[in-house]
């Protein structure tokens, strides 16, 4: 079966990766923006909603959505309005204002925790948590889990993406970076995830030590992998019966699963929540929230919590705004964004089918991945590398090729936003049923 198709031009974004790579290391100032992209990324210059254009003049259905930062899609009217609005007030003062209080108001009416600070990214506010589970309980092993992703501070640079991973009760702590400390490693005890038996042995052995378990709630830096019905309540459990702190990373999935993140979606609360990209649906803001009795010891005297551009106006105008649409008439647009993420799922599982091409879809709402594999569920990072990353790319490239933007890594995710609509659906799954057609054919 012949396909005919036009490959999307790519001179201009060529010759500025090209350009880019003389200044800039890599030729971008985050590596995801490059890895894997063949033979260069794609240089943006506009969107608006859920389209997304190069500087090329190609135009792309986005399911990128900035790694899920865009929850309302690109350029929304009233978050461009507020931020607009902000500028002519000042963008930052460097003193307490009344916007952070409304936004710090906002957040606490949508999500189940006391208090909220705000920061600037994921990493930040993980870190800050960590230490603030560090200094309440004393304590100060942490335990993460293998594959997943809590930014780029060195605590959390373990266990990332290893290529050998050990035994699951003793999984091999591999730093994901150069540049970390011999000493560090001791401070952090990887575990497998969605297996709370090996967990509960692993804290036995460091019953004294562990201040805190950080975990996200779905993990998505492995794909998309949610958590087994009880998991989530056992970890509650087994951090109570060690006194250790629960810290969910919701950088992910808060305010995306539901208008509450993960916490309200699967009905456990964790001590700490950390927030971030659909916080600010576009600028740049994160937070770190929870319990009263841990957030309160922030304070002077205390623990130490600062930095200069931490709840600056223009990214609370944007936060805020994004917030409001988000709550409006109790969060009703996540029915239709889970409405339309089911289709979608289902829309691909069944032209895979017809295609005869082996894939797990996996996902919930508006996030899901789509992995070459024989496995009817991936429920951790250990079955996650039993994909074929060379299909997935090829079908990557196929999408790309008929105007659909996802990104080349297959650990990577798919959103969708508010501002996808039923015509961007249909055509998604008519471009994949044609990429699937010639995976088969690539592969058979």
């Amino acid at each position: 079966m012949e396909h005919v198709r036009t490959i999307p031009a790519n001179k201009k974004s060529a010759e500025l990766f090209a350009d880019a790579r003389k200044v800039i290391p890599s030729g971008a100032s985050s590596l995801i923006r490059v890895a894997g992209h063949e033979p260069n990324p794609r240089f943006m210059l506009k969107a608006k909603g859920s389209h997304i254009w190069d500087v090329d003049g190609n135009e792309f259905i986005d399911l990128l959505m900035s790694y899920g930062v865009l929850i309302n899609g690109h350029a929304h009217p009233r978050i461009v309005e507020a931020i607009r609005n902000q500028l002519e007030d000042g963008t930052i003062f460097g003193t307490p204002t009344e916007l952070e209080l409304k936004t710090a108001k906002k957040f606490r009416e949508m999500v189940p925790s006391d208090m909220v600070l705000f920061c600037n990214t994921g990493t930040e506010a993980t870190m800050h948590a960590i230490r603030m589970a560090r200094a309440v309980t004393g304590k100060d092993r942490i335990v993460k889990f293998e594959g997943a992703y809590h930014g780029q501070h060195d605590y959390v640079m373990f266990g990332v993406e290893p290529s050998e991973t050990g035994l699951e009760i003793k999984p091999y702590s591999v730093p994901y970076d150069p540049g970390i400390p011999d000493e560090i490693s001791r401070t952090v005890v990887l575990a497998p995830w969605n297996n709370p038996q090996v967990l509960e042995r692993i804290m036995k052995r460091y019953r004294n030590d562990i201040a805190a378990i950080i975990t996200e709630p779905i993990m998505t830096n492995c794909g998309v992998i949610l958590p087994h019905p009880d998991y989530l309540h056992q970890l509650r459990e087994i951090a109570d019966r060690y006194e250790a702190l629960l810290i969910f990373d919701e950088v992910v999935t808060g305010f995306r699963v539901s208008m509450g993140g993960a916490q309200e979606y699967f009905g456990v609360q964790a001590d700490l929540c950390t927030y971030g990209k659909a916080l600010g649906g576009g600028v740049p803001i994160a937070a770190i929230a929870g319990k009263r009795e841990v957030l309160e010891m922030v304070s002077p005297g205390k623990m130490v919590f600062g930095g200069t551009y931490n709840a600056n106006s223009l990214s609370l105008a944007g936060a805020y705004a994004n917030l409001q649409i988000l709550s409006e008439n109790g969060g009703a647009v996540y029915g239709n964004l889970h409405g339309l993420g089911t289709k979608l799922m289902k829309g691909l599982e069944e032209e895979a089918a017809n295609a005869k091409v082996e894939v797990l879809v996996q996902g919930v709402g508006s996030v899901y991945q789509i992995f070459f594999t024989y496995l009817h569920e991936i429920q951790n990072y250990r079955e996650a590398l039993n994909t074929n990353d060379e299909r997935f790319q090829t079908f990557q490239q196929g999408m790309l090729n008929r105007g659909v933007y996802i990104h080349p890594d297959p650990f990577e995710r798919q959103c969708l936003s508010t501002a996808h609509t039923q015509a961007d659906i249909d055509k998604i799954v008519q471009a994949a049923r044609e990429s699937f057609v010639e995976v088969r054919e690539q592969f058979e």
